[in-house]
């Protein structure tokens, strides 16, 4: 059975729910960077290492995180969010899980690959 087009405020309710596995998953990102922060407050590594460790995390998840979590993908995002477990089911409302689960099967499938 085909799913039901997506409505309005099902497309609103995927932006939001795009920014909050966006946040969650750059919020993950964030605490690995801060162990090195750690470190350098320690005096484990350099001001130069730390340096270095924030400018790949700027030019690497950071900014991979941001394309994935383009607003304008959110119809694609949400549910590979779901699949990879970023974003619960009981998270999503049930009209619009039923419109994304050939969408996040597809995705689960992708991620076993």
């Amino acid at each position: 059975m085909a799913a039901a087009p997506i409505t309005k405020r099902q497309r609103a309710e995927l932006r939001r729910l795009a920014g909050l596995a966006h946040e969650r998953e750059l919020s993950a990102a964030v605490r690995d960077l801060e162990l090195d922060f750690e470190r350098w407050r320690k005096g484990e590594i350099s001001v130069f290492a730390l340096n270095e460790s924030i400018h790949k995390f700027h030019n690497g998840i950071s900014r991979e995180l941001y394309s994935r979590y383009d607003p304008r993908d959110a119809e694609l995002t949400v549910p590979a969010a779901i699949a990879r477990g970023t974003l619960q089911e009981n998270e999503v409302d049930q009209s619009l899980l039923q419109n994304l689960t050939e969408l996040i099967q597809f995705a689960k499938d992708r991620l076993q690959e």
